[in-house]
């Protein structure tokens, strides 16, 4: 029995190789069948085709991601520029709208300068009392450029003031408007004549008006260019425009009226003047 069982053994060692070389063999055979090896081919590749799908929608938008940072960058630069560029044209377009304002004052003046039969001489405003409640102004000549105390002060628009103070390179003018400013005047279409006096705020009076005299509102008042009794020696040559009457005031005991004027030019807001060397 040890003997038969001992064959078995060694019959069971030959069989296990030989088993084996006959699996490998039938699985050759089974490989060199093309549509094995397609179907198998073709049943992996289903498989793997989902993950290539995720893996290539993840390279795009990584992609996409990274031209995106791209663009965001090149749109910063291109921002920068464009600011840089815009506040260069902003500055320049300010600029240019200066010059055209200060060509357009100084040929306003250039025509009032024209008909003057006086000599005269631009002059800008350096200074001035932003509350108002100072009536005066300063400008940028002096005796230097021929400047003298009592010298007529015009814009394009009207009667400004007269030079009250004088240095080298700067003058003051005291303002139609000042309470110690008296000018005669007189009102244009009726021709009746009085004296125009300045006053506390932006507006003027005009005293002495004759109540028999046909003065009414939105009359034009100019300057009167001659003294009035022993109260005023004339200041400014005849025919410059002061303003317009705004208001007639009536006394009913009273011979003469008393007209509000409102001044011909806005004296907060002026930058250029003529100076009118009158004497």
């Amino acid at each position: 029995m040890a003997s038969f069982g001992r064959a078995r053994r060694n019959q069971g060692s030959v069989l296990r190789p030989f088993a084996l070389l006959v699996f490998v063999s039938v699985l050759l055979l089974g490989l060199r069948n093309t549509d094995i090896v397609l179907g198998t081919s073709t049943f992996l590749t289903q498989l793997l085709v989902p993950v290539q799908r995720v893996l290539a929608d993840v390279g795009a938008a990584g992609d996409r991601f990274a031209s995106a940072i791209a663009q965001i960058d090149s749109l910063r630069d291109d921002n920068s520029r464009l600011q840089t560029e815009n506040d260069r044209l902003t500055l320049e377009n300010v600029r240019l709208r200066e010059q055209a304002i200060a060509g357009q004052q100084a040929e306003k003046l250039l025509t009032l300068q024209r008909t003057v039969p006086f000599e005269s001489v631009p002059a800008p405003v350096i200074a001035r009392d932003p509350s108002g409640i100072l009536h005066s102004i300063v400008l940028g000549l002096g005796t230097d450029d021929g400047v003298k105390v009592g010298h007529v002060v015009l814009s394009d628009q009207g009667l400004v003031g007269r030079i009250s103070e004088v240095g080298t390179n700067y003058s003051k003018v005291l303002l139609v408007t000042d309470s110690s400013s008296v000018v005669s005047a007189l009102v244009q279409g009726s021709r009746a004549t009085g004296i125009v006096r300045g006053q506390f705020g932006d507006s003027l009076i005009m005293d002495w008006l004759l109540q028999t005299e046909p003065v009414k509102e939105g009359d034009v008042v100019i300057t009167a260019g001659l003294g009035i009794g022993e109260e005023l020696r004339s200041l400014y040559p005849k025919g410059l425009v002061i303003g317009t009457i705004a208001q007639i005031q009536t006394a009913e005991a009273a011979a003469y009226n008393r007209a509000i004027i409102t001044p011909a030019v806005d004296l907060r807001r002026l930058e250029h003047v003529l100076v009118v060397k009158t004497n």
